[in-house]
């Protein structure tokens, strides 16, 4: 016990770091080895992570970097999308260890790191080292952890939790003063791009940028130095983001979502106003997992709960600010003010003057910026009122403290008896559930706003001294002296994390990470090796990347990124009759259930076989994704050469549509059809031998996308785009090897510049 005593004295830090690491390692206990087909849940992890980094995981193992994905979208831009986060350094546990596992570890490792950042942020601030750990606590485990939790956004946590460290790493470039110092604080500016949710780091920018003001007005004899460890920081973090950053902008300009923002999109998930009262009353409109939730959708995207104790500390400072004050509330302000997004004129002026805001959605997730300045807030504001002489302390918060707390309380009891009378109005013969369920939430925050006040007021009112000595040396006692000096700090730690776990420990659950059961059920019912592409047709969209785990090329999938063209042309008839399906080389078509509506008309739809989940039926005009055709029509219009691929006289199995002259010539088509045999597949790369009497045209019915290079007969050709969304190429008469390889160079130049930037952040680390 001494030797403990004496080692937390001497690195007292390094302790809180051992502390904050331990707590995460509890909240996670229950699901930090899950057995084989289950994983920390969530439904985006389920849907969408666990098989993204499963597929990461396998290609690394293999000795691949996985840049394409066949099995979806009719060919994806794996790599493009950031979210699969194969350069993200965290998620390389995935390769150590079952991804099930990884999952959790990541989470532990984001939640401690989430901490210990906004306890070394804080300390940087000058904060005292209670406080410091009281926001690190709250930051951690508040809001943002819950929702995440419950949706399984991972890569949206791990974005949010470098903030503080980020601003921590600037703040000590500008007081350093040097070059190195500033290449090196872009590490955490890099790291946060990488972690994966790009549209969140609008987020993070926005709290960046207004810190780097905050250090221009309150250093103005530094400002060269700031400006200068701003640029380099950020110029360097971007330069570490480059190898996932410039194929994710290059995807983003081909992306169905972004092809298709508008107001109406950019504001989807803002926070309504009545939601403020969640910031107090976190489990106001409930919780999905075990009461349920009676509010917009989506939960997620609406809590950003940082504690009763971060409400206190608002109050609390705003009795005695300071500039750094002001800096706090002005993000708490502006955070909340954009959150609200449609029911506010700030939210529309950012989207119609700032380009960013065009490209994301969910306002709500602007709340963050309360949860970072109120975290951070309460340790500045408990060291700027424990500085005071004690004597000024008492004078100026006796009776301020105890009015401040009680009219909290009374205007929450207010709350209370409101709410009972307002459901009681509205819902005379259904109010009992929800009005309990708010009555135990607002009597949970009375109950932490109460003790909570009190143990600050015990804080503040604690008489200043030195520390005692070390319990090795303490006198007879001592011990028990000391015990009771950290019994107030104890209490107060204790206060954060059963405030914040008692609202998010609940999220702590495991989920199946199979594939749907319509998936094995339907390759059951068709009973062969599939050859063609599957349309899921009415299949869960959390459940499209069922193609991935059973290897079932599908047209559809789930991604936060689509690529337009196909989507667009995929869409343009809502019936999977359609000839956009005949040219997407769809041979079936898997559903939850009977198609009855589609199994007559024109190329009527016919059922193979039905098990379990799954129906699968067989189309009508089923093409082969590889395939010749001998005559062209040249329609550069997307949206004209779509309608026309709907026409009655339109087929596809004889004529392409193209967006430009494929300067070749073409047909007449030969006696004897000509053959496209694919001798090769990957996922990058199509072998394919054509034979025919006619020159024609090669159509393979897979995404076209930058990168993708042919040749013939190992010369390179020309690439073409044929019914708006797939590739072609014209190829001569007579015997062939058409070859297609996907070299993006995009990824190679912006592999180059992070490997650069890496370079630089080790020597200026070994300089500075």
């Amino acid at each position: 016990m001494n030797r403990l005593a004496r080692l937390v004295a001497r690195h007292p830090d390094l302790s809180v770091a051992v502390f904050f690491l331990v707590a995460a390692v509890v909240f996670f206990a229950g699901a930090l080895w899950p057995p084989p087909g289950q994983a920390l849940g969530g439904h985006d992890m389920a849907g969408y992570y666990y098989p993204a980094w499963d597929t990461v995981r396998e290609g690394l193992r293999a000795g691949r970097i996985t840049l394409w994905e066949a099995e979806i979208f009719a060919g994806f831009p794996f790599l493009a999308q950031p979210q699969q986060n194969t350069f993200y350094p965290p998620n390389w546990i995935n390769i150590l260890l079952p991804t099930r596992a990884g999952v959790t570890l990541l989470m532990v490792f984001h939640v401690w790191l989430a901490a210990l950042g906004m306890y070394v942020f804080t300390r940087r601030m000058r904060a005292r080292r209670l406080p410091a750990v009281l926001a690190g606590l709250g930051f951690a485990y508040g809001g943002l952890l819950t929702g995440r939790l419950w949706a399984g956004h991972s890569p949206v946590y791990a974005v949010f939790i470098w903030t503080p460290l980020l601003l921590a790493a600037l703040h000590w470039a500008v007081e350093q003063r040097s070059w190195a110092a500033a290449v090196v604080a872009g590490a955490p500016f890099g790291l946060a791009i990488l972690a994966g949710h790009i549209p969140s780091f609008l987020y993070v920018g926005i709290i960046w940028a207004a810190f780097v003001v905050y250090l221009l007005l309150t250093r103005p004899g530094e400002r060269g130095h700031v400006l200068r460890a701003a640029g380099v920081s950020a110029a360097v973090g971007l330069a570490l983001a480059a190898v996932q950053l410039v194929p994710f902008l290059q995807f983003s300009l081909a992306s169905e979502r972004l092809a298709t923002a508008d107001y109406a999109f950019a504001t989807d998930y803002s926070l309504p106003p009545a939601h403020l009262i969640t910031l107090l009353v976190p489990e106001f409109f409930g919780e999905p997992l075990r009461v349920g939730y009676w509010s917009v959708p989506t939960f997620e995207e609406l809590t950003y709960y940082a504690g009763g104790l971060a409400v206190l500390g608002l109050v609390l400072a705003l009795r005695r600010p300071t500039r750094l004050t002001w800096f706090y509330v002005a993000l708490i302000i502006g955070g909340l003010w954009l959150a609200l997004g449609r029911y506010s004129i700030l939210y529309e002026l950012a989207y119609r003057f700032l380009p960013p805001f065009r490209l994301v959605r969910a306002p709500g997730r602007a709340a963050f910026l309360y949860l970072f300045a109120a975290s951070a807030l309460l340790a500045h504001t408990l060291t700027v009122w424990r500085a005071m002489p004690a004597a000024e302390r008492r004078q100026r918060l006796w009776p301020f403290w105890p009015a401040a707390v009680s009219v909290l309380a009374v205007a929450l009891v207010a709350a209370l008896a409101a709410t009972g009378a307002v459901f009681m109005a509205i819902h005379p013969t259904d109010t009992s559930g929800r009005l309990w369920h708010q009555i135990g939430g607002y009597s949970l925050a009375l109950v932490v706003i109460g003790s909570g006040g009190a143990l600050v007021w015990a804080y503040l009112m604690r008489p200043d001294g030195r520390n005692p000595a070390p319990m090795a040396t303490a006198p007879a006692g001592g011990l028990s002296r000391r015990v009771r000096r950290l019994a107030l700090p104890l209490a107060l730690v204790v206060l954060v994390l059963a405030d914040t776990w008692s609202y998010a420990h609940k999220m702590v659950r495991l989920a199946d990470t199979g594939p749907d059961p319509v998936w094995t059920d339907g390759l059951a019912a068709l009973g062969v090796e599939p050859t063609g592409r599957v349309l899921p047709w009415g299949v869960p969209l959390f459940s499209q990347n069922g193609a991935v785990q059973v290897g079932w090329p599908s047209v559809f999938g789930y991604d936060s990124l689509e690529p337009a063209a196909t989507i667009t042309l995929a869409a343009s008839v809502p019936d999977p009759r359609s000839t956009a399906y005949d040219i997407l080389g769809a041979t079936h078509v898997l559903a939850g259930g009977p198609l009855d509506d589609f199994t007559d008309g024109e190329r009527p739809l016919t059922l193979v076989g039905q098990q379990g989940a799954a129906w699968v039926y067989s189309r009508a005009r089923p093409m082969p994704l590889s395939r010749l055709v001998y005559a062209a029509e040249v329609i550069a219009d997307s949206s004209t050469a779509i309608a026309r691929v709907h026409e009655a006289d339109f087929n596809p199995a004889t004529t392409a549509i193209l967006a430009t002259d494929p300067g070749c010539a073409l047909g007449p088509a030969p006696a004897t059809a000509g053959t496209a045999e694919v001798l090769a597949h990957e996922a990058t790369r199509w072998q394919i031998q054509t034979r025919s009497d006619a020159p024609a045209l090669h159509v393979l019915a897979e995404n076209t996308f930058p990168g993708w290079q042919v040749t013939i007969d190992g010369h390179p050709a020309a690439a073409l785009t044929a019914y708006t969304a797939i590739r072609a190429v014209c190829v001569p008469a007579g015997e062939h090897l058409v070859e297609w390889r996907f070299r993006p160079t995009t990824y190679l130049l912006g592999a180059a510049l992070s490997v650069l930037a890496v370079v630089a952040v080790v020597v200026a680390w070994r300089r500075d």
